[in-house]
């Protein structure tokens, strides 16, 4: 695409892809999907995309996609809040084909903090825009979840547009028709709070993820700092509730999912304070650390300073040493004991508490003297299923049901799905047709592809046709096949052609027939 525009600063990768295709006139979404990604299959995702290299080479070169993933999708909200391996991967991710392993790898289906319902707008901040840059665009933080209001207008609008998009291939563009400039109520004091945050989450550049246990560690000194230790070492989870609810009103919070229920040891507040074993939404981050933290704290500030934690590596495991270098303890003599009735798997599920320890403290020895046990032999079970059998009764089934199909020229595409569909429990076959080996070649040798279905859909036209009209138009023939000029493939275009210019030649024939001798 020649025409492609720039995102502006703030705007979604989304929003661009949408103003891409009002500037080119394109009313199909799968055009515009074959024009900007050359795939039609391409999911349009507002928040966390995908397929960001192939949107790469429309834009100038400092647009690369961990540039885009930063400014101009929602990446950096979650970025810091999960493990770096996993940041990686999904960048990998973001920029070709996901199939949604983005939103689950960071957490996002399942977290307690939900998507807006719908695609919101700033009415004040599109007739800013459209006053600066002459057209409207959709801003990342409009689509945050706890960012409720835009602080210089007031509260964001929702439109008709819900998430996850219903029209899973359109790109649906910020217009007067899908933003109309409604007044505003004021902003709300907590919306405020949390939008100061996000927008320097979403301002940051790429860079190392904190670990779990750096979060960790930090949460404890964060309760240390702000005098929430009982005894020693135990965290007053009771004292940073009330305090966590003093700062923040209670419909606020339940609005999101995020209720304190103090008589719960499930509850996310506690959670948060505990050993880190998976990602928190930044919602939840902003929320303790609003509570906790002086007027002037910042986000970036925060995760700075996590990111500067010592790493605790895991102890490698070490040679045995003192009293089992010269015999063995007594625990070592009570495993041995029991190894001589059972295998190391009974064994360990007998005494799980000295099975613990040895690992723990002697796991070198304990992996030896497992391993070193002789291992019981598996009696092989005589296969439930006789496949070479049920595979000559499929191929049987088959070729009866393409005999059908084949009397009959119209009909839904022969597709390896609907084949399989005929022949009956679909997905058992699908998981098990490389069990069947004649059935699978069988189906691979009849599969009708979209260009051959649309050649016999064209084919079907043209002898229907054939009886009302010498010579079948082009545009009849493809309306009655079902068809668009937009949607044929190369296959089906060809075959067109050549039934024009077989008309042509009998059309030539018949002139010179007709001409005096």
């Amino acid at each position: 695409m020649l025409n492609f525009p720039v995102p502006y600063p703030g705007e979604l990768i989304y929003s661009t892809v949408a103003r891409a295709g009002i500037r080119e006139g394109i009313i199909s979404p799968k055009e515009l999907l074959d024009d900007v990604y050359g795939n039609r299959n391409v999911i349009a995702t507002l928040d966390l995309p995908n397929q960001l290299s192939r949107i790469t080479r429309w834009l100038p070169s400092g647009y690369s996609v961990e540039v885009i993933a930063y400014c101009h999708t929602l990446f950096p909200l979650y970025a810091p809040f999960i493990p770096e391996e996993r940041r990686k991967r999904c960048l990998a991710w973001m920029a070709g084909e996901s199939r949604g392993a983005v939103h689950l790898a960071m957490g996002v289906p399942a977290s307690i903090v939900k998507v807006p319902g719908h695609v919101r707008y700033c009415p004040g901040c599109l007739k800013e825009q459209q006053r600066i840059f002459g057209e409207y665009f959709w801003k990342r933080e409009w689509q945050i979840a706890g960012v409720d209001c835009c602080e210089k207008h007031g509260e964001l609008i929702h439109t008709a547009i819900t998430r996850p998009l219903v029209d899973q291939h359109r790109y649906h563009d910020a217009s007067p028709d899908t933003c109309p400039l409604f007044p505003q109520k004021p902003p709300r004091n907590e919306s405020e709070m949390v939008l100061t945050q996000v927008r320097q989450l979403l301002e940051q550049r790429p860079a190392t993820s904190p670990t779990y246990e750096q979060w960790s560690s930090h949460y404890y000194r964060l309760a240390q700092q702000s005098g929430f230790i009982r005894g020693r070492t135990h965290i007053d989870h009771a004292a940073i509730a009330e305090s966590v609810s003093a700062r923040w009103a209670t419909s606020f919070l339940r609005r999101y999912g995020l209720g304190i229920d103090q008589n719960s040891n499930y509850c996310w507040l506690r959670a948060i304070f505990r050993k880190h074993r998976k990602s928190f939404s930044y919602l939840q981050h902003i929320i303790v650390h609003h509570a906790l933290m002086p007027e002037c704290w910042s986000i970036t500030d925060v995760i700075e300073s996590v990111r500067e934690l010592p790493l605790h590596l895991p102890p490698e495991p070490s040679e045995p040493t003192g009293e089992a270098k010269h015999g063995l303890t007594s625990d070592q003599h009570d495993w041995i004991k029991m190894l001589v009735d059972q295998p190391p798997k009974k064994a360990r599920v007998a005494a799980p508490a000295l099975y613990a320890r040895l690992y723990r403290y002697d796991r070198l020895w304990l992996k030896q003297v497992n391993q070193a046990q002789p291992r019981t032999q598996v009696l092989k079970r005589k296969p439930r299923v006789d496949w070479r059998q049920r595979d000559r009764h499929y191929l049987t089934k088959l070729r009866e049901i393409l005999r059908f199909l084949r009397a009959d020229p119209r009909g839904p595409r022969h597709s390896q799905t609907y084949l399989l569909k005929q022949l009956g429990k679909l997905s058992t076959l699908e998981k098990k047709l490389d069990r069947l080996p004649r059935t699978r070649r069988l189906l691979a040798r009849y599969t009708e592809s979209v260009p051959e279905y649309q050649v016999r859909r064209l084919r079907n036209a043209w002898w229907e046709l054939k009886n009302e009209f010498q010579h079948p138009p082009r545009w009849r023939l493809i309306r009655i096949a079902g068809l668009s000029e937009t949607r044929l493939t190369d296959q089906a275009r060809d075959y067109l052609h050549g039934l024009e210019e077989n008309q042509e030649d009998t059309n030539d024939q018949r002139n010179q027939g007709q001409q005096p001798g």
